[in-house]
């Protein structure tokens, strides 16, 4: 390769006029050293696809082709002038300038792994971002590689540059250097050369660092010449040898940008360059590839114009030397469809009028308010530019933001890093464009992670105010040559401005407001109204009044920002995360006043909507205090109401969750193994009877729902783990254990026994072990979080397996075999039904039973025996026979439930319970002892509306007309409804 390479560049202009200045001069050291460095160089270009594959060929060829455009582009007169300096600085520029792009795998690998502008890029690239961690994550190693390696790709593009000044000093700026003369090296005119292609010309203006007539030994030198050159020869390299069309669909590149670079390289059928003439002639299969092509050389018209400009400035002999005959316009009339298509450019355009009024009106930002929000944003972001700024210099700077409202003027002023009149002209006045999320400001090297994103919101200052004025200066790059301030009236957002002298000397910005009469600022509101606004900024504003002036501290992010005494702590979820960017604190609590939350959400310090960024199960019972930026930033609608649900939400939304989850599990670890058990008890009973502990949330609360099953899952090991069981031991005490401590066993649960003086808890364990065997384990129910227990168990532990009425009054056990064994029972329309239940004291088990639990009114659950006479002949394997067959079991359940609710509201008056001498208890069983004994004429009742039902289902067809009513009676009833528990002796 390196044999080609030199035989190639031998066969150049300006190589061959660099010999031919050797022969005169006797001494051919210059073109010795260069071929030696493009033997060196030419298989380090080669590698450069290994790290950029999709990018347009940057190889010996490019370097190549590079100083064969020199050769065109120069006029001869001037290229007779150049000496052999500047010839050498010029070919060696054309191979050195993308030197940069290459890296070894040890080098590549060091940098993404140290490199701190590897990290920012990461950051930059959000989405590229978002999507590697997310295949990093899910084991997805083909996608992480492919995105890393896109990431790694956009770094060598956008640093190349330095990269390659770099490797020439690192290469070439040693004492024994082949970029050298007579031994005196000029390596660093070679590094200068290189700088200037990846910087506008504008900088070019630059002498100090682009010198005129700089010397090497006798030879002078016009760095500044030498550059435009590199510069217009790069750019001029459009052809097809560049883009080979084998080559591309060798490498198939994804990215749409390296396909349209391809594809417009591909087009191009004829290129004539001179120093007279640019013409350019393509066949295009798509506009899109016609016209970036067509941008392409307008760009290049771009760079020739502010070229030939840069050297209309030489003077005298500089400017009879290095001429540049350029033309002004390419000619382009010969770049055109393939035939299949028409060019055109038809695309949307704006109604500016109409598009002012809506970006400056309260349909688009709501709340007038929100000015307050632009105006602090664009405050902060020039005060923490310039911060950052002065500390990378060593300076001391004290931050200042300043509000005033007074006589019917609202101002902002900071201490930022102000304005000059090309920003003001090239970011303020470009709506839609923000210089703090330019590239522009990005390749400043100035750390900053700006609030600003849309650059829409001035136009927002209209809602409030008629008019409005800026006054700036900008913080001088050169002190010895600052840019003057500026002053700019803005009557209106249609009209032109009105540009006043500025005899500013403070660096920063004030802008002056003059509010409408209907404007919505007060002197009292306005302190309230920034802190909702801007809670957790670092800086604190000065606000001035006609009242008074008080100063506005921000909050920290985790602070309290509600009044803690009306808050019952649960636990709390610390975030410091400041590189990653979450920081703050999330507080589980229980309010004194229902339904009372106060949420912070922030990012880099303002605001934002924290509907969707809580737990929809959690939202009710969450303080929060968070601060987000950097990688956990979400995107926000333009107006800021709403979030956006894309990945970056989602990433947020998890760490956020799963860092509730591993809080709420260190929170039951520690109180388990460290506090009292009757505190750990009360505390866990909290946590379920405050639906913090709970399985199923169905709240109308706002909040997000995000992978679900998962946090389930989690919740449910959780209540496995710590939720204390109340049990019965086998010596009759009661003891608490833990599901997971139950494993694999027979379970059975009764109700609370809240009369245990009367009925211990020894007697009921012995009736269980009679019943179910020897090895069961009897858990009881409390009346403390019961509900949540119970959906917890049937969660774990299945359908219940059986039901036992037991020869204790009022005592009904469910039992569980071994989880993994446990029968599934069907499921009827309305109302459950199980197969076995069983009845110690007769062969006719009843009608329904109400299941171990307490008593909930209507809410009471009972089931069904599918063996009744009622129910048997509408069933087949526990289903209804037919449609018919469902309506009356709807019937029959309604009719029973009917007469149920008229029960309990008869039961749950005191003076009933205490007149006809019924049990007091929680259990809705033990509440049921003796009911028929009592109050007979709830017999009667059912005893009508199973009568009633039995016709209603001789009209549906499911019984006969002429089949008798089969009765009912009590013993359809649970036994103990007719029985008094005095009659009993539980010794």
């Amino acid at each position: 390769m390196s044999e080609d390479a030199i035989a190639r560049l031998k066969r150049t202009t300006l190589f061959e006029n660099l010999y031919e200045k050797e022969n005169s001069l006797e001494d051919h050291e210059i073109s010795e050293n260069i071929i030696s460095v493009v033997c060196e160089i030419a298989p380090l270009l080669e590698r450069i696809p290994e790290n950029m594959p999709e990018f347009t060929l940057h190889n010996a060829n490019h370097s190549a082709k590079v100083v064969e455009l020199m050769g065109k582009i120069i006029p001869s007169d001037t290229l007779d002038h150049l000496n052999i300096i500047e010839l050498s600085i010029l070919i060696y520029a054309a191979y050195l300038h993308d030197i940069g792009m290459t890296a070894s795998r040890d080098k590549r690998e060091e940098i993404i792994a140290n490199s701190s502008e590897f990290a920012k890029l990461r950051i930059f690239n959000e989405e590229l971002s978002l999507k590697f961690d997310e295949a990093k994550r899910d084991g997805d190693h083909r996608t992480a590689t492919f995105i890393e390696d896109k990431l790694f790709t956009e770094f060598l593009r956008k640093n190349h540059v330095k990269r390659s000044h770099e490797f020439i000093e690192r290469k070439y700026g040693l004492k024994e250097t082949p970029i050298s003369w007579k031994r005196i090296p000029y390596y660093k005119l070679v590094q200068a050369v290189c700088d200037s292609h990846g910087l506008p010309v504008k900088n070019l203006y630059d002498t100090k660092c682009w010198r005129r007539n700089t010397l090497v030994g006798d030879q002078s030198v016009n760095v500044q010449y030498l550059s435009v050159i590199l510069r217009l020869a790069d750019i001029l390299d459009l052809d097809s040898e560049r883009t080979p069309r084998c080559l591309l669909d060798f490498i198939n590149p994804k990215d749409e940008t390296s396909i349209k670079e391809w594809k417009k390289h591909l087009s191009i059928i004829g290129c004539k360059i001179s120093p007279k003439e640019i013409n350019i002639e393509a066949e295009c299969e798509h506009p899109i590839y016609e016209r970036a092509l067509r941008e392409f050389v307008d760009m290049i018209e771009t760079e020739f114009k502010e070229s030939i400009l840069l050297t209309s400035y030489y003077k005298d002999d500089l400017a009879k030397i290095y001429r540049l005959d350029l033309p002004t316009t390419v000619t382009k009339e010969n770049i055109q469809s393939n035939g299949k298509y028409i060019y055109s450019d038809f695309h949307f355009k704006l109604d500016f009028h109409r598009v002012i009024d809506l970006l400056m009106g309260d349909r688009l930002y709501g709340d007038p308010i929100l000015t307050l929000r632009e105006l602090l944003q664009n405050s902060v972001d020039a005060v923490r530019y310039r911060e950052s700024l002065e500390k990378k210099e060593g300076n001391f700077f004290l931050p200042s933001i300043k509000m005033t409202l007074k006589d019917d003027e609202l101002i902002i002023e900071d201490n930022g890093i102000g304005m000059n009149e090309y920003i003001f002209e090239n970011y303020f006045l470009q709506i839609g464009k923000s210089y703090y999320n330019s590239s522009e400001c990005r390749t400043s090297e100035v750390e900053i992670d700006p609030v600003s994103e849309f650059g829409i919101g001035i136009l927002s200052i209209f809602m409030v105010a008629s008019s409005f004025r800026v006054e700036s200066w900008r913080k001088p790059l050169d002190p010895l040559h600052p840019h003057d301030p500026i002053n700019v009236e803005i009557p209106t957002a249609y009209d032109y401005f009105v540009q006043r002298p500025s005899s500013r000397v403070e660096i920063g910005t004030k802008i002056t407001l003059s509010l409408k009469s209907n404007h919505p600022f007060s002197s009292i509101s306005l302190v309230e109204k920034i802190s909702e606004i801007a809670p957790f900024i670092e800086y604190p504003i000065v606000i001035e009044t006609s009242e008074k002036t008080v100063t506005y501290e921000p909050y920290l992010p985790g602070e309290k920002i509600y009044d803690a005494n009306n808050l019952n702590e649960n636990f709390e979820v610390t975030f410091d995360e400041e590189k990653e960017g979450i920081q703050g604190k999330l507080l589980i609590y229980k309010s004194r006043f229902p339904r009372l939350t106060y949420n912070v959400f922030a990012q880099r310090g303002f605001s934002i909507p924290c509907d969707k960024l809580l737990p929809k199960r959690f939202f009710l019972y969450i303080q929060a205090s968070i601060n987000l930026s950097d990688q956990y930033k979400v995107s926000l609608s333009p107006n800021r109401s709403d979030v956006v649900e894309d990945e970056k939400y989602k990433k947020l939304i998890d760490r956020i969750q799963s860092k509730i989850m591993e809080g709420f599990e260190i929170y039951l670890k520690t109180l388990r193994y460290s506090s009292p058990l009757n505190v750990y008890i009360k505390c866990v009973n909290e946590l379920l009877e405050n639906d913090i502990l709970i399985l199923d949330k169905r709240s109308p609360s706002p909040g997000f729902i995000y992978q679900e099953e998962r946090i389930e899952e989690t919740i449910t090991d959780l209540f496995l783990s710590y939720a204390p069981i109340l049990t019965i031991s086998d010596d009759g005490h009661r003891v608490y254990k833990t599901m997971k401590e139950l494993d694999n066993i027979t379970l059975a649960i009764i109700g609370t026994n809240d009369l245990s003086d009367k009925i211990s808890d020894a007697k009921i364990l012995e009736e269980t072990k009679r019943l179910i065997g020897a090895k069961t384990v009897l858990l009881m129910q409390e009346e403390e979080g019961m509900r949540q227990r119970s959906n917890f168990l049937e969660k774990i532990l299945g359908n219940p397996s059986d039901f036992f009425i037991t020869s204790i009054p009022g005592v009904v056990i469910e039992t569980f075999q071994n989880r993994e064994l446990g029968e599934n029972l069907p499921y009827i329309p309305y109302r459950r039904f199980i197969q076995r239940i069983h009845n110690y004291s007769t062969e006719k088990i009843p009608l329904f039973v109400h299941l171990p639990g307490l008593y909930e009114a209507d809410d009471t659950e009972i089931i069904y025996n599918i063996y009744h006479p009622l129910l048997a002949k509408l069933l087949i394997d526990g289903k209804p026979k037919d449609e018919a067959s469902s309506k009356a079991i709807f019937i029959l359940t309604r009719h029973i439930e009917e007469c149920l609710s008229h029960l309990y509201g008869t039961l749950y008056p005191s003076f009933f319970r205490h007149n006809y001498r019924l049990q007091k208890s929680v259990n809705i069983n033990y509440m049921l002892i003796g009911v028929i004994k009592y109050y007979p004429e709830i017999f009667q009742e059912f005893y009508e509306a199973v009568e009633k039902y039995w016709e209603e289902a001789k009209d549906l067809g499911v019984i006969s007309r002429e089949e008798d009513f089969i009765g009912f009676s009590l013993d359809d009833l649970p036994w103990f409804w007719n029985c008094e528990l005095s009659d009993f002796n539980f010794e």
